[in-house]
């Protein structure tokens, strides 16, 4: 049966009557099912989502976003969260259901109210549920990276031991459905993991968001708002000619400056992350050179920097403002 999303927090659980995901090899079961706001979860995509290597998915999150704009599956497993100690600034975090939890923010914000099914596990267990939840439910299948991700972070967190056998075990233990060649992929990729490759981030606005929220030291508001007394616009590599438009469109409404907020797609094989952001860099600049020659006052329109997206190389609570040029 196909709910309209915002009839299902009307609903009882009865009512609702969605289905319990089945987590018995690892040892865990659901205990619970209640009702929150987004805004009473804990969503830490960038550590917390570990069953996926690169965070959530934009094409994944928008083609998530066109399906529950016709309703919310019965059938479908609802998404997840763990309680978290006492004194923690939130009472519950996101176990799995990330992408979700990003469609449901984009179309109705964070005080849209949700079900979520409660589960109680340590933080080895919650590895292996989150991982199973990928593979056995028809979301978005985990990549073998992903796979290989999760168990290196078992593996430096003491979890499970880093040799052959054991890695071998686990990936037929939590993989059931997957094929023989592929778990052979996975154990290879584990072996050959001497360093973790940069997990890179990418945003939509919500995220962007919830970066602003948990993380930066300056807590900007996109979509042109004032802070600070400078309006804030979010623009993704690319998307620089549309940014130039709604800049001076408020700059003309209240005479005070603008800054630009970049941030950029995936690394390919022939352009790193740096690249990409020298070439938006540029873009922009002579977008700016253009707008000059025919007149233009561009003096309000200043580039504040980019969101921090490679771990462990960028500093995650402030934007990235130096970049290197080849």
């Amino acid at each position: 049966m196909i709910i309209p999303m915002k009839e299902i927090a009307r609903l009882s659980n009865k009512e609702l009557d969605a289905p319990y995901p089945d987590f018995s090899m690892v040892g865990v079961k659901i205990t619970k099912r209640i009702k929150l706001k987004l805004s009473d979860i804990h969503i830490d995509d960038a550590e917390g989502n570990t069953a996926r290597y690169h965070g959530t998915d934009p094409q994944a999150v928008e083609s998530l976003e066109k399906s529950l704009s016709a309703g919310w599956d019965s059938t479908e497993y609802l998404p997840c969260i763990r309680k978290l100690p006492e004194g923690s600034a939130y009472k519950y975090e996101l176990v799995y259901g990330f992408n979700r939890c990003e469609a449901f923010e984009n179309l109705f914000g964070d005080d849209f109210e949700f079900y979520f099914d409660v589960i109680e596990c340590d933080d080895n267990i919650l590895y292996d549920v989150r991982l199973i939840e990928n593979e056995g439910l028809p979301k978005k299948t985990n990549k073998e990276i992903d796979i290989k991700n999760t168990i290196m972070q078992k593996i430096s967190s003491g979890f499970l031991s880093a040799d052959v056998d054991s890695i071998t075990d686990y990936v037929d233990k939590v993989c059931i459905f997957r094929t023989q060649q592929s778990k052979d992929n996975i154990v290879r990729l584990v072996k050959e993991a001497g360093n973790i490759n940069d997990k890179f981030i990418e945003y939509t606005e919500s995220k962007a968001k919830r970066w602003v929220k948990d993380y930066s030291t300056i807590k900007y508001k996109f979509g042109g708002e004032e802070v600070n007394g400078v309006h804030t616009f979010l623009c993704k590599q690319g998307s620089a000619y549309r940014t130039y438009h709604r800049m001076i469109r408020r700059h003309i409404e209240t005479g005070k400056p603008c800054q630009v907020i970049f941030h950029v797609g995936r690394p390919t094989e022939n352009t790193n992350y740096n690249n990409k952001r020298v070439a938006t860099i540029k873009n922009w600049n002579e977008g700016i050179a253009n707008l000059k020659k025919l007149g233009c006052d561009t003096s309000f329109m200043k580039v504040a920097g980019f969101l921090p997206q490679v771990k462990e190389k960028d500093q995650w609570h402030s934007l990235v403002t130096e970049i290197k040029v080849a």
